[in-house]
Formats: structure tokens, sequence, C-alpha cells
């Protein structure tokens, strides 16, 4: 049985402190984790669990059966675009050296992001050197760099990039999650963020441009999003997005819906529950429960159905608990048809339904006339959708095709009500 073992640390007010160890186990294909928290970790007064299936107790915790990984810990390994990255960096690595493509195991995609831009405040260093994993070997590509990323990105989407392309992608990509090719750049005021690109052969409507009007109606709506620009390569938009886990050089920790939910991937989950874990965990519930049904009815007016539980999160921004984070991944959808959400509204109702939601405004500690208030305050920031897709440089053409995201049965429900 092959094993590994690594030291697990959690920024805490900028200090490093040593948590656990980790190690990784895997026997004929199958993989599993253990955890066991540092004797001095759990005596300190602001220790917190990492992870709800790891509570502060002395000895080794083992993932739940079927598992390969405790859920925070896979919260800031990479996902889809970073695994492909990965994957397609080893299948160039054994065109150039020959030999077999290596199988990588959850801990290896763990242990392979860069340490300085790992999401959350977690790090994993070495026990027998005290090097963290994996140290960064070149900068952070900055805003220059963007013509060159985008073109390094499209041409790995044709499988046509070249070494070059692929080690620039790695550089600053290899941590990220979601499908979409992204990387991280250095903004203007050099603080770290994240380069979302489109996918010329494949998106049939311009994403990027749609995902800055979400943010901005979102804003309008009162949600609370990252700060973000659009900047255009002829005439080809990347989206630039502030990461909310960093607070200058400060990681914040951050766990996403799924593992507070301890739930796994393909696990669909309900806004009741979400609104559970706030209820437990967050020094600010009411603002936050208040934000959460917000989204929700966003979601719903946006036509926004990508709103699975990785899509959603919690930031340790005090040793109070966890509070939610920014909402992030604003997608507008035209296509028609009923509505279905990724998470459901009540416990199993997944339609897109502003009455369904105000049925449940109670569990989010809202009265009738409150959630109201609250519906009708985002139902007049998207009714000026138009007027946002206009200042992000979207045509006419643009605007009527993606009409039917915004301008449905149940937006005119919203304004009913």
């Amino acid at each position: 049985m092959a094993e590994s073992a690594v030291e697990v640390i959690v920024q805490m007010g900028g200090q490093n402190v040593l948590a656990g160890r980790l190690w990784s186990h895997r026997r004929r294909g199958a993989e599993s984790a253990t955890f066991a928290y540092d004797p001095d970790y759990l005596a300190r007064s602001d220790a917190y669990e990492l992870d709800p299936a790891l509570g502060l107790t002395a000895g080794q915790q083992q993932t739940p059966a079927g598992r390969a990984m405790f859920g925070a810990f896979s919260d800031c390994a990479p996902d889809r675009w970073g695994r492909r990255l990965i994957a397609r960096a080893e299948r160039r690595r054994v065109d150039h050296e020959g030999g077999a493509e290596r199988s990588f195991g959850e801990i290896d995609y763990l242990l392979g992001v860069r340490d300085d831009l790992r999401q959350g405040a977690l790090r994993f260093r070495d026990p027998a050197t005290g090097a963290y994993l994996a140290d960064e070997r070149t900068g952070v590509p900055p805003l220059l760099d963007l013509p060159r990323l985008l073109s390094a990105a499209e041409r790995l989407e044709r499988d046509e990039a070249g070494d070059d392309e692929l080690r620039a992608l790695l550089r600053g990509g290899s941590s990220l999650g979601g499908s979409r090719p992204k990387a991280h750049v250095l903004d203007a005021g050099g603080r770290v963020a994240i380069a979302k690109f489109p996918r010329a052969a494949a998106d049939d409507w311009d994403v990027m441009r749609w995902e800055a009007v979400a943010l901005r109606l979102a804003r309008a709506a009162g949600m609370d999003v990252p700060d973000w620009t659009l900047h255009l390569i002829d005439d080809r938009a990347v989206l630039i997005v502030d990461r909310f886990d960093r607070v200058g050089n400060l990681r914040i920790g951050y766990v996403s819906a799924m593992t507070m939910l301890e739930a796994g991937d393909g696990d669909h989950g309900s806004y009741l529950d979400i609104a559970d874990v706030i209820e437990r965990h967050s020094p600010t519930a009411e603002n936050d429960l208040r934000q959460l049904w917000r989204r929700v009815a966003f979601f719903i007016l946006i036509s926004n159905t990508d709103d699975h539980l990785r899509n959603h999160g919690f930031l340790r921004t005090s040793s109070a608990g966890w509070t939610l984070s920014p909402a992030f991944d604003l997608n507008p959808d035209p296509t028609p048809g009923t509505k279905r959400l990724s998470t459901a509204i009540d416990f199993d109702d997944t339609t897109a339904s502003v009455d369904t939601l105000l049925s449940v405004a109670p569990h989010f500690r809202l009265d009738p006339d409150a959630a109201r208030h609250l519906l009708g305050e985002v139902s007049d920031a998207t009714s000026r959708w138009r007027a946002a897709a206009q200042e992000v440089g979207l045509d006419r053409a643009a605007v009527e095709q993606m009409a039917p995201a915004f301008e449905h049965d149940t937006a005119s429900r919203a304004r009913k009500i």
C-alpha cells in the first residue's frame, strides 16, 4: 500500500500554525486519507475544525468510505481546468522523456498546487525538509501577459499549445477549478487576481461579458460580489476577478458549501441546508441568511442554473466562525424551457420558482413583507439588464440572444409580487 504524509499548516492572523498531519493511502486503485490534529493546535483557544468531518479531538480520523480526501483539503486542490493542465503536462513529459504516464491521485493534485496561489489558508509542508509544497518557481504573470495567456489557452483548447505556452498556463493556472480556461495574474495594484478567458471554439455566447453583466447587476441588487474588471484583447473579453480569500498577503480560510454539508461531487443539496450551516457557524447569521436568500432570487431571475455546492463558500474572517463568501461564477443561461437550479430551494424542489422561494423565507429570518421587499430590490436591479449589457459592449444581436435568460414568466411574476 502506497502511503505519503505531509504536515498541514493553517495561517491564522498572519501566523503559520501547525494544525496536524495528513496521510494519503492508495491500494488497488482505491484512495483514502487519515488526519490527526497536532496536540499544540488542539490546545489553542482559537483552534477550529478544518473540516466538519474533522472534530477537534485527539487521534487519527479517517475519510468516510469511498472518499479519497477530506473536503476542506479538496477545496484547495485544482478542479477540472487545473487537472486538465496537469494531465496535459504529464503527457508532454512522456512525449519528451518516454516511459509511462503517472497515475495521479487526489494527494498528487493537492500537493502539486503552487503554495503561494493555493486557495484559502491551508498550506502543506514536507515533514522531512520543512519545505512548503509546492514552492514558487516563477512569478505570477502580470496583466501585460494577458494576450499571451489568452492565446495559449485558446491553443490548448485546440491541443496545439507548445511547451512554453503550457508552462505559462501551469505557472498561474494549475490551482484553479471549474472547466473554463483561466490563470492567475497580478492586477494593476500588484494583487493576485484570476483572469477568466473565453472559449472561442465552444462558447455559444460571450460568456465573459455576460458574467460581467451579472456581477454588475448582482451588486446593484445588494449582493456581495468580488471586484472585477474587463480587459479587451482584439475585441475578446477577459474577466479579471479579485480573490476574496486574500487581504494583502494574509490568507483567509475558505471552504465550499459542499464541504460544510459533508457532501460530494454530484450531490445537489438544498439552500435550507446551507441556511442551517449559517445558523450554526456564522457570527453574522442574519446578514448571511438575507444574502443567501437574495442570491437565490437573483439566480432565478437571471436564469443562473450553475449554482452547485462548489459555487457557494464560506470564509474564516475571524475566530468567531464562518461567514458566507461573496457570490461568484454568475452566468445567465438563455436556453429555453423550465429552469431548474442545481441546488434545491426547499429540501428537494429545484424548480426556479419565486413562489417556492417566498415559501421558505422564514428559514432565512424573513417575514413575508421583508421577503417581498428583497425580491423587489432584486427584480428592479435585474430589470436593467439591457443597459448593463450595453455598458460592457454587447451588441443588439447578443442582447436579443440572451433575452430569454432575463425576460421570462418567472421574472414577470416577481415584478407583480
